[in-house]
């Protein structure tokens, strides 16, 4: 991956750095180093934005070389994603250092990819449950969900927007909750052609129809979806900050968004993501994301190469910490990081941390069978999380991206007991009332396994 960036410090000045760094590695295949997202200083009209972006380079030709497409404005943080489809990586970079030079520019980030972080089968799980159902990860031997419903607490009043590959909204299981969603790749269609979005938001606010069917860790909470993911489980960050600028423009004021999970993965950072995600921290936004899985490859995850997943999927490497990163958006400031437990309540070993960014908690994600000595810390148990998928059915889902919603769930819980709570107080109350797994360090766990019932006896008397 490309990347070529300019830095200000407000302690020290204006500090500018370039950087021209070739990076490989996950998701370098599909790296298209012709999108940009250029960051304007506060103040810029759209106008000279346009004007900047379009005549990049003096003497390149704006009709070919340097042709340039609009993506996405992204005017909540005075950016525009765009692409310059036929400039080679020589023109390219001389147009990046091009824009740096101009005061009015803040920044140049490479529009990195983003993609899911779940193997999901999209094949119909015909064997399921009779009546109303909770699954394993929610029960009381993982993060003690059923007790808070004793107490009539289901997420009612609290509205969560899922970004993600969109929803299937006609499940029977969804419909109830569902309150509208947006598409933030190309404007149309929100509904979920890849099957990870809807696993997701079944895990957060799945209600059963006609007493049938999965209960969700807030099955009262309702949703709306964002699609930033296409069919094949992955996009682009524009594709996420545009969402979030949906979440930020019309989520909040019209549908009351309180909270926003995001199961996806992005290996670069940068200045527009996190300009992103301070705006939406701004409107009381409480943001939840996935760890991250290591061995990731086409959004799976699995616990040795070799697996049935295929030749892609392994463990973190333990001996290689900078290896086995938290991911963006989880890494970035004010988003919570959730890590992976299996069916035995151990940190699962696809589940990513540290070293800079930290796992805040972790939740139930599933995990496939690994095999190996069983000692403390290196037992894995076989058991994926069955969730609903598009055409009204169910399908098995296991990585972080469970793990997030899950987490998700239980902040809405937090939620319709005490309305006000902010994101560091939710964050905080979280990992005071978790069980940590003394066999493995904070670095992998955080505070620990969440435990909905401990945190909504903290947080008693509820004022709703």
């Amino acid at each position: 991956m490309l990347r070529v960036t300019r830095t200000r410090s407000i302690v020290c000045g204006l500090v500018v750095v370039i950087l021209i760094i070739p990076r490989g590695g996950l998701f370098a295949a599909k790296t298209d180093l012709t999108r940009k997202i250029v960051t304007f200083v506060d103040g810029i009209s759209l106008t000279d934005q346009l004007a900047i972006v379009t005549n990049p380079l003096l003497g390149c030709n704006p009709n070919t070389t340097c042709k340039v497409q609009i993506l996405h404005e992204l005017s909540f943080i005075n950016a525009l994603a765009v692409q310059y489809p036929n400039a080679d990586l020589a023109t390219l970079v001389q147009i990046v250092l091009s824009l740096l030079s101009k005061p009015k520019v803040q920044d140049v980030s490479d529009d990195s990819i983003a993609i899911k972080d779940q193997e999901t089968s999209l094949t119909n799980e015909l064997n399921t449950p009779p009546g109303a159902w909770f699954e394993w990860g929610q029960d009381d031997g993982h993060i003690h969900v059923p007790p808070v419903y004793s107490k009539g607490i289901k997420g009612s009043g609290v509205t969560v927007a899922v970004l993600d590959t969109g929803i299937d909204f006609t499940h029977p299981n969804l419909a109830a909750n569902f309150l509208g969603g947006f598409n933030a790749i190309t404007g149309g269609s929100y509904h979920d052609d890849n099957g990870h979005g809807t696993l997701i938001a079944g895990i957060i606010a799945a209600v059963p129809y006609k007493a049938k069917g999965l209960i969700g860790t807030a099955s009262a909470a309702d949703l709306v979806a964002v699609k930033v993911l296409d069919k094949t489980g992955s996009g682009y960050q524009s594709n996420v900050i545009n969402g979030l600028q949906w979440v930020h423009a019309h989520g909040i004021p019209q549908y009351g968004v309180r909270v926003v999970n995001m199961s996806l993965s992005i290996v670069q950072g940068s200045v527009p993501l996190q300009k992103a995600i301070d705006r939406l921290s701004q409107k009381n936004a409480i943001m939840v994301a996935s760890a991250g899985n290591c061995g990731q490859g086409h959004g799976g995850v699995g616990e040795d190469a070799g697996s049935d997943l295929g030749d892609w999927a392994k463990a973190c490497d333990l001996s290689q910490p900078a290896q086995n990163a938290v991911l963006h958006p989880a890494a970035d400031s004010g988003v919570m990081a959730v890590a992976a437990t299996d069916i035995l309540n151990n940190v699962t070993k696809y589940s990513r941390y540290g070293p800079q960014a930290q796992v805040a908690v972790t939740a139930s994600g599933g995990a496939l069978a690994s095999g190996g000595t069983p000692v403390c810390g290196d037992t894995q148990q076989s058991g994926r999380l069955l969730s609903t998928t598009p055409g009204g059915g169910y399908a098995w889902g296991s990585g972080t991206s469970p793990a997030a919603a899950h987490a998700c769930g239980v902040v809405a819980l937090a939620l319709q007991c005490q309305p006000s709570l902010s994101f560091n107080q939710v964050v905080a109350q979280l990992k005071a009332t978790a069980h940590f797994n003394t066999c493995y360090p904070a670095v992998r766990q955080g505070a620990g396994l969440i435990d909905a019932a401990q945190l909504i006896q903290a947080l008693q008397p509820c004022t709703k």
